[in-house]
């Protein structure tokens, strides 16, 4: 009785740990390879970033998108040199989405520099093209002039934890 028991228990370890690494290998997405299908040759470079920093603690929640929709997180102190992680990747027409309604803020919103304590923010960036956007809104106030960059960080936020 104890040999068949060992023998059954040894073949439920293997038959759970193979249904769990096909369960994960079913649900891993492989990382985009090229750039989303709205992107021009001078756009390839465009990064779009948004986050919070916390002057008092000196700390940073950043997340970037790049051309091929490949999101990156990185949380922890504020740093000249940042190591982001990889994150998820959006699909190209979400990306597309997402990169003309950040484009689309920022024509109308010229410009938004107003800190607290704690500062969110989103930034558009094509190095190509010599482009560097950024605006900035204390998320304790919710102000006439931060609407449209809110909306576009929590439509951004969504995104992220779409996927």
């Amino acid at each position: 009785m104890c040999a068949a028991f060992r023998r059954i228990s040894g073949w439920l370890i293997v038959a759970g740990v193979t249904a769990l690494f096909s369960g994960c290998l079913s649900s891993t997405r492989t990382r985009p390879t090229s750039i989303a299908p709205c992107i021009r040759e001078s756009q390839r470079d465009i990064q779009i970033r948004w986050g919070t920093e916390d002057d008092s603690l000196q700390t940073v929640t950043r997340y970037s998108l790049n051309t091929k929709g490949e999101v990156f997180s990185y949380t922890g102190p504020v740093s000249d040199t940042i190591q982001e992680q990889y994150l998820v990747h959006v699909e190209p027409s979400d990306y597309c989405e997402m990169a003309s309604s950040v484009n689309s803020a920022f024509l109308k919103t010229q410009a938004l520099s107003v800190r607290g304590k704690r500062a969110r923010y989103i930034e558009y960036i094509n190095p190509s093209t010599d482009v560097y956007l950024r605006a900035m809104w204390n998320p304790d106030l919710s102000t006439f002039q931060s609407r449209d960059m809110r909306a576009e960080f929590d439509m951004l936020m969504e995104y992220v934890q779409k996927y």
